[in-house]
């Protein structure tokens, strides 16, 4: 018998398929995501909508089930508590698969887990907010407006139409043609304004897809100190943030950067066992992808001149971290207390800069990265921005490795 995860629109609006392996979402649920994007409901329940249609569309571990109404309709007599919604519908078509597989029934609606837990044979789990917290946040929302919005729009950018977070990007269609990206910063909507520069080893840098180009924005804007970018592999994450900080020193605004990584060891690749050497040596193997952006030449004289620092976390506590830029990569490896005492250590004139994969976290429990709390509990605050990078741009032989999620 098959392991499989049915998940209710609940959970799917949650993001709860990023989470789970063998994810099976009915027919129903896609009807009802596409009532959603319909109806009147608040413009970012629409965009979750969205964008859980698109990633199903994507995600290979998504079965997709039509459902058999003759039978749901036997199970539903079976069962006088349930009624004919398509929420008690989804919860007999979960049962219909127990005959042929172990079904863990996922939802984040308690009355539906409650429902679901009456049903023999059926695993249920409720999705608690501390579970999907933060996954669902992209800090960039996609708005089709109607004629009057863009009117309103406009005629007043003070004015917060689509209902956007502080600091938050927003992508404006017409007919799903590009017409305009946005920046909400608390008090009014603006246009982007990113800079493509050189960097330090003479390379153009500009943005390759529109996600890119919110992420410069952000990485500019010197208002916001805190600032995060999520994305998978060769999307760009830390190569623009490093580049960025360089560039920054290079124009006198910096000292220098402090850069941190949490070095568990990856997931099934063995232990490296104890380094030799002093604080810098011992992390040597982790600052070689600094090395692959800049050269070996410019990586050598930064680190003997201080300008790039390696910092452990160990060695952070009690740090006042004044004229610099802390560059934190691999940040899906971080604990909620880590980020807490990283941005406790920022002083005057310091920015901070995560990068995360989530995918690629390597603790054996993913649900202890500190990242989604993070973003739940930042998200909408002046002094916190973040970007999530959609598209490998490193190769295409590096993007080949998405067709094995």
């Amino acid at each position: 018998m098959a392991n499989i995860n049915f998940l209710d629109t609940s959970a799917v609006l949650a993001g709860a398929y990023t989470k789970y392996q063998n994810v099976y979402i009915s027919a129903l649920v896609l009807s009802e995501l596409e009532n959603i994007k319909n109806s009147n409901k608040p413009e970012h329940i629409k965009y979750l909508a969205r964008q859980a249609a698109r990633d199903i569309l994507n995600f290979k571990s998504i079965i997709k089930v039509i459902p058999n109404n003759k039978k749901i309709g036997k199970i539903l007599k079976k069962f006088p508590f349930l009624t004919n919604i398509i929420d008690h519908q989804l919860i007999c078509e979960a049962f219909l698969l127990t005959k042929t597989n172990t079904v863990n029934f996922v939802t984040k609606d308690t009355c539906q887990f409650l429902l679901a837990k009456q049903i023999d044979n059926l695993t249920v789990t409720l999705i608690k907010d501390n579970q999907t917290e933060g996954y669902e946040y992209n800090g960039w929302v996609k708005v089709f407006p109607s004629e009057q919005q863009f009117t309103e729009l406009y005629s007043d950018l003070t004015k917060n139409i689509f209902n956007c977070k502080t600091n938050e990007f927003v992508e404006i269609y017409e007919e799903n043609n590009l017409k305009d990206v946005l920046f909400w910063d608390g008090t009014r909507y603006r246009n982007l304004k990113y800079q493509n520069f050189t960097s330090v080893i003479g390379e153009q840098i500009k943005p390759r897809n529109l996600e890119q180009k919110m992420y410069l924005d952000l990485l500019q804007n010197k208002s916001i100190p805190v600032k995060l970018c999520i994305a998978k592999f060769g999307t760009g994450k830390s190569f623009l943030a490093l580049n960025y900080a360089l560039h920054e020193i290079q124009q006198g605004r910096f000292e220098k950067i402090i850069f941190v990584k949490n070095n568990l060891e990856v997931k099934g690749a063995g232990t490296l066992g104890t380094l030799p050497g002093d604080e810098v040596a011992k992390q040597y193997p982790w600052l070689r992808q600094i090395e692959d952006h800049i050269g070996i030449q410019k990586f050598e004289e930064y680190l003997a001149n201080g300008i790039i620092e390696p910092a452990h976390l160990s060695t952070l506590r009690g740090r006042d971290l004044k004229n610099c830029i802390v560059l934190v990569d691999e940040a899906e490896n971080l604990l909620s207390t880590n980020i807490q005492l990283l941005i406790g250590r920022m002083a005057a004139n310091s920015e901070i800069i995560f990068c995360a994969d989530l995918k690629q976290c390597d603790y054996a429990d993913e649900t202890k990265s500190g990242i989604p709390r993070m973003i739940h509990c930042l998200k909408n605050h002046k002094l916190f921005g973040m970007v999530k990078l959609i598209k490998t741009e490193r190769s295409e032989t590096a993007a080949m490795a998405d067709l094995m999620d």
